[in-house]
């Protein structure tokens, strides 16, 4: 056998092991990644979950001119039109 064969042989089965390696190496990469992602999205659930839901609902009159006053939310009544100076 010539010299130089072997010494082929040799460098491409260490290159195949070399990247056997690698390529496992990135597959557990590539489940790490993935792992996290699932964790992290089921913490952001889990910590938004604690918090109540808040529904605000308000109420809407008109009055005799076509204005709507609403009123619930904030320090008091919020009128959408044409503002009445005499309140």
């Amino acid at each position: 056998m010539n010299n130089d064969n072997v010494n082929n042989e040799t460098t491409n089965d260490l290159l195949v092991g070399v990247m056997e390696r690698q390529i496992k190496r990135q597959y557990i990469l590539i489940i790490v990644l993935i792992l996290g992602i699932v964790l992290e999205t089921a913490g952001w659930l889990v910590y938004e979950s604690q918090y109540d839901k808040v529904v605000i609902t308000q109420e809407a009159q008109t009055d005799g001119g076509g204005d709507v006053k609403v009123s619930g939310v904030g320090s008091g009544e919020i009128t959408n039109g044409e503002s009445d100076t005499s309140n």
